[in-house]
């Protein structure tokens, strides 16, 4: 279903093929834009032979970063996400770019699941559950001033996991 979702929207995705083995999508931070992100994943994981159950934790992750930046970052303002993914040995690794305002998620505390719903903080559910996904989550400022998340999901990448 998501690669007819990233078909209806060929026009709108620029891949970019790197030697480094990277590929990127660029489009508007805007929430009609997660279908087309969730579709990348999802295709360029398939591409890797990533399984169904690891490809649902990648493209979960990304859509929630990506929701994030759209929702909390750019507050309906104009920009641009940038999702580069790649292959690190048996790990997949996808960069998350935007120019909002910086907002660093690794510092989000982890919610206190104890606590009964209606009286725990809002907010902070969606990097837990990135937390809870990944193997890793790096969050750096980038030259140019705007915020690079970086998610990591090792051994998940055929023909270079150890059965």
């Amino acid at each position: 279903m998501l690669l007819l979702v990233a078909r209806q929207y060929e026009e709108q995705i620029e891949e970019k093929y790197h030697m480094s083995n990277a590929v990127s999508l660029r489009v508007a931070a805007d929430v009609a834009q997660l279908a087309v992100i969730r579709a990348f994943v999802e295709q360029q994981a398939r591409a890797l032979g990533v399984d169904a159950f690891d490809m649902y934790d990648l493209i979960l992750a990304v859509n929630e970063a990506a929701t994030n930046i759209v929702v909390h970052g750019y507050r309906g303002r104009p920009g641009v996400i940038e999702i580069e993914l790649r292959q690190q040995g048996d790990a997949i690794e996808i960069r998350l770019r935007d120019q909002a305002p910086l907002f660093d998620p690794t510092r989000v505390p982890a919610p206190d699941l104890t606590q009964p719903l209606h009286k725990r903080s809002l907010g902070g559910m969606g990097v837990h559950v990135m937390r809870e996904l990944m193997d890793a989550m790096h969050y750096r400022v980038t030259p140019e001033g705007g915020n690079e998340l970086t998610l990591v999901k090792r051994a998940i990448v055929a023909g270079s996991r150890k059965e």
